[in-house]
């Protein structure tokens, strides 16, 4: 993976200064070569990590067809490179590289936005046209890798992350009435398309974009769509297991080695268990907290340690495994260090805890690493698939918040229900893209709960991980986001989907467990799922409360002009005991608001954030 930058004016560039202070504010994407290109009235940077054909795939690259040059930017994998280079091939294409950019070059000139419909894999690229004087700019059906742009007057600017378009200094960063919406009613999520800056959006999943004589047309190429699926159950379940299979065998090819985080869980024992299968001696990871053993207390959510069922597998798989322990203060200190991976306020210290997992696979000498994220959210691993009262609720199933929400922020700024009507008006707006072919009335409330996941909460996971693996120059590979998976598996019939049969209860991810119930041993297929582990001790709790006092206590924080002080000092107070909702559902329970609360305090300080109301 890589970073990517770039921006097109009217009139000619002349100077290199601003893109290289764009490709230089994303470096930490790919450490291992970087460049520019400027050429007339476009600006290109790129920041690589080498992963494929390592000594020829240097970007910007650029190929004159026709007596037109075209230039692309790339951050991303295809995972069927070698059929689309056989196609380009048959059409009397010739080849200088064995990289997946070169293919993407080609496949652009050749069939031009309609080569998006031939991929298959990750990515958000940028293509500048000569003949066209315009740029291509496009990001994959889920939305697993960034892509960030404005526009001004005069100029169309992007970049892989929000801080190489602040790196212009094209834009002031700002913050008004709708981006504190943005980020009290829905943070750490946020809307599809929107971002918690004023005019800085992103590049939906599964759009497109063409940016010529300054305007930007904007165009959907792919989205989840309700089709009639007539296999048979025994179809459905040999048709996921190829699929799953065919897709993490896929996400192996590299020409440096790849790893694999490891938790004990259904979705990564079965990506481990199918990469074993193909690389020999592979190397796991698993992520644990300091004391975690006396510190743990179950409940309904997480009610079992990960660290007992990796141990399961790593014997069952027979795998070279690192066991990485998070302590307290690491957690603590890198809530800082992940506001600016992902520039903006995140999930706290579940995005710093990802932090330190990361560098610390990095530190070990990985570049790429597989992991079991995406699964949850198509196969109906969480528990508003199937609780009533979490699948009809009015806002969003995962953050029933709006009451905490609304308390939290400063009094005057927004009036009463602000809140929550932007929750509800942004959940309805998402939802008329949802078009039902079917009457029955479970089956369209399953479709709708799947989708609003699919955008929210899955893009939030999605940001967190790309944000903080790439801030250590590693790639994760998420073999379940392959869009077949998403395109078959939406449309698997939902009582199926959730085991449903002759009246029994509900089993998350039936449909998956019972396709590799035979690959894996039968505690890790009748475990209950876990979410991403949290630490439990009682010290990181100490330190987040004492630091968020020393901030409240400071008259200069810039926390207080958005925040109600009053409020957040009694919850303080009271050691989060008059707490009746969480913030983020069982994710982000009372340390984490706290931690959310300093992130905030930092963004607006180290970003320069003017906050206009």
């Amino acid at each position: 993976m890589c970073g990517i930058c770039g921006y097109m004016q009217d009139d000619e560039i002349k100077e290199k200064n601003t893109i290289l202070a764009m490709k230089e504010s994303i470096l930490k994407r790919g450490v291992s070569d970087n460049h520019v290109y400027v050429y007339n009235n476009v600006a290109l940077g790129h920041a690589r990590l080498s992963i494929i054909d390592v000594k020829n795939g240097k970007q910007p690259m650029e190929k004159k067809l026709n007596n037109t040059t075209y230039t692309i930017v790339y951050n991303g994998e295809l995972y069927n490179t070698n059929l689309l280079r056989n196609i380009l091939i048959s059409k009397g294409y010739t080849f200088e590289t064995e990289c997946d950019t070169e293919v993407l070059l080609l496949l652009y000139v050749e069939f031009k936005e309609k080569m998006l419909k031939f991929i298959n894999g990750i990515f958000a690229f940028a293509i500048y046209d000569e003949e066209e004087n315009s740029i291509f700019v496009a990001k994959d059906r889920l939305g697993i890798k960034p892509l960030f742009y404005t526009l001004t007057n005069d100029k169309f600017i992007f970049s892989s992350e929000i801080k190489g378009i602040l790196a212009s200094k094209f834009v002031t960063p700002t913050v008004t009435k709708d981006e504190l919406l943005e980020l009290f009613a829905l943070g750490p999520a946020h809307s599809p398309g929107k971002t918690y800056f004023k005019d800085i959006y992103e590049l939906e999943a599964g759009h497109y974009a063409i940016y010529k004589e300054g305007i930007l047309y904007i165009e959907k190429y792919w989205d989840l769509e309700e089709k009639k699926l007539l296999d048979s159950q025994d179809e459905i379940i040999e048709n996921v297991k190829y699929l799953v299979t065919d897709a993490t065998k896929r996400q192996l090819v590299s020409d440096v080695g790849v790893s694999s985080m490891l938790s004990g869980g259904l979705d990564s024992s079965i990506v481990t268990k199918i990469a074993t299968d193909n690389i020999h001696n592979l190397h796991t990871y698993s992520i644990n907290y300091e004391n975690n053993d006396e510190d743990f207390v179950a409940n309904s959510y997480q009610q079992t340690k990960d660290s007992d069922f990796v141990k399961v597998m790593v014997k069952y798989l027979n795998t070279k495994h690192t066991d990485i322990i998070v302590n307290d203060s690491s957690l603590f200190n890198n809530l800082y260090e992940s506001v600016i991976a992902r520039d903006m306020p995140g999930m706290a210290d579940i995005d710093s805890s990802m932090y330190v997992f990361c560098k610390e696979i990095a530190d070990n000498g990985e570049k790429v690493v597989l992991s079991g994220e995406c699964s949850d959210e198509i196969f109906g691993g969480y528990p508003w698939f199937y609780k009533e009262h979490l699948k009809n609720a009015k806002g969003f199933a995962w953050a029933l918040s709006e009451n905490l929400r609304e308390s939290m922020l400063k009094k005057g700024i927004l009036n009463n229900g602000d809140i929550l009507n932007y929750i509800l008006n942004s959940k309805k707006e998402t939802l008329q893209d949802v078009k039902h072919i079917s009457l029955d009335k479970f089956e369209n409330e399953y479709k709708e709960i799947n989708y609003l996941t699919v955008k929210y909460f899955m893009n939030t996971l999605v940001e967190r991980t790309d944000r903080m693996s790439m801030r250590n120059s590693l790639e994760v590979r998420v073999p379940y986001a392959d869009h077949r998976i998403f395109e078959y598996v939406y449309n698997i019939d939902a009582k199926f989907k959730l085991g449903l049969t002759n009246n029994s209860e509900p089993i998350e991810k039936y449909v998956l467990k019972t396709a590799f119930r035979n690959d894996i041993p039968s505690d890790i297929t009748d475990r209950k799922k876990s979410p991403f582990p949290k630490t439990y001790s009682k010290k990181y709790l100490e330190l987040l409360e004492a630091k968020l006092k020393e901030i409240l206590n400071n008259p200069s924080s810039r926390i207080h002009e958005v925040i109600d002080t009053d409020f957040v000092n009694e919850l303080i107070l009271s050691h989060g005991k008059d707490l009746k909702e969480n913030l983020f559902g069982q994710l982000m329970t009372y340390p984490q608001t706290l931690a959310f609360l300093i992130q905030i305090d930092y963004w607006l300080t180290a970003y320069n954030i003017t906050i206009i109301l």
